[in-house]
């Protein structure tokens, strides 16, 4: 049986359609891109290949642009958005508008070494990294002229993704993205009974009622499959305390952040092994008329299948996985993680 489903934060419609599952090759991948470590631009040692670090954690006294590093941040290459000013003047009052796309893209290095990917650190590593992604969204939260700050992964061949190496992604840029515009508004509506309320935490109590989606939750966190997921296996990472920006969170939320990512993105490895997926961080810069209702928060987006014609032309997306049987699978799985994580220096 197949239903509509609304979004209760973004009042989005999806289809979720759990026949459509048994189609053929509907979790089919393609294998990562073959780079080795021999001509991996991010592996140690490798430093003279990449643009100058930014920031990095390295013992003291150790050189920038040199081995000894745990985690590092260096600009993108390709970048999505130009580190540079544009001459020359927006233009406006045309059906064809334009303007330069200024901002900064980084690209975080995991690790120095090819493997392990993310969930399969060290907790000590781990730790060391989320507080790395704290310190570089603070960063460019305080950086004037950007008006919006995205940390995001893309992990395997459908993901976007182009090197092996485990890397994250940051992108300030001087417009507000439209996902986050989105959410901004859903954040500010005022239809609702309580409109001091947070949008998104009635929605975390009214999953934590439910039970039926939620795959984690504690003190610090909630984890669960949203009631309208656009994607098979999607999940929503939301902190209990209200605050706008990864940047504003303690070391205790990031510590814990750090233990149960690796945990969800392991439980997926194992319900659909080498599944290419994206996370991201949703916030607003503390400081902006939106921060005091902004709710950061982490999605989830595994990258099972392709959109078709009919998600395409119509705006639908179509779920062949019931969020609630996504949230069965990667709660067993979870139960049954051990924490084992791949030992690194």
């Amino acid at each position: 049986m197949s239903e509509f489903r609304r979004d209760p934060f973004r009042g989005r419609w999806a289809i979720v359609a759990s026949g459509r599952a048994a189609r053929p090759n509907e979790y089919a991948s393609r294998p990562s891109p073959d780079t080795s470590a021999a001509e991996c631009p991010f592996c140690e040692g490798h430093e003279r290949n990449t643009p100058p670090e930014t920031s990095a954690v390295r013992p003291e006294g150790s050189p920038p642009d040199s081995p000894g590093w745990s985690v590092r941040a260096i600009p993108n290459r390709f970048p999505t958005v130009s580190a540079e000013a544009a001459s020359g003047t927006p233009s406006r009052g045309t059906p064809f508008e334009s303007e330069a796309a200024f901002g900064i893209h980084e690209v975080i290095v995991e690790s120095p070494t090819h493997a392990p990917d993310l969930p399969y650190l060290s907790a000590k590593h781990l730790r060391t990294l989320f507080r790395f992604f704290r310190d570089r969204v603070r960063a460019l939260d305080a950086r004037p002229g950007l008006e919006s700050v995205l940390l995001f992964e893309n992990r395997g061949a459908e993901s976007g993704g182009t090197l092996p190496h485990p890397h994250a992604q940051l992108v300030g840029t001087t417009r507000v993205p439209p996902r986050i515009e989105e959410e901004r508004v859903a954040f500010r509506d005022e239809g609702r009974p309580d409109p001091a309320e947070c949008r998104l935490e009635s929605v975390v109590r009214a999953e934590a009622r439910a039970a039926e989606r939620v795959l984690a939750q504690d003190a610090r966190y909630t984890a669960f499959a949203p009631f309208a997921s656009e994607h098979p296996f999607e999940v929503w990472v939301v902190p209990s305390r209200h605050a706008p920006s990864y940047g504003a969170a303690t070391d205790d939320e990031v510590d814990e952040l750090a233990r149960l990512l690796p945990r969800i993105l392991r439980a997926l490895d194992a319900v659909r092994p080498g599944a290419s997926y994206n996370w991201f961080l949703h916030g607003e810069r503390p400081g902006t008329p939106e921060a005091n209702r902004f709710h950061w928060h982490l999605e989830i987006v595994p990258r099972l299948v392709r959109a078709d014609g009919y998600e395409i032309g119509s705006g639908f997306l179509v779920n062949p996985v019931a969020p609630e049987v996504a949230a069965e699978e990667l709660r067993s799985r979870m139960s049954d993680d051990l924490g084992t994580t791949v030992q690194q220096s």
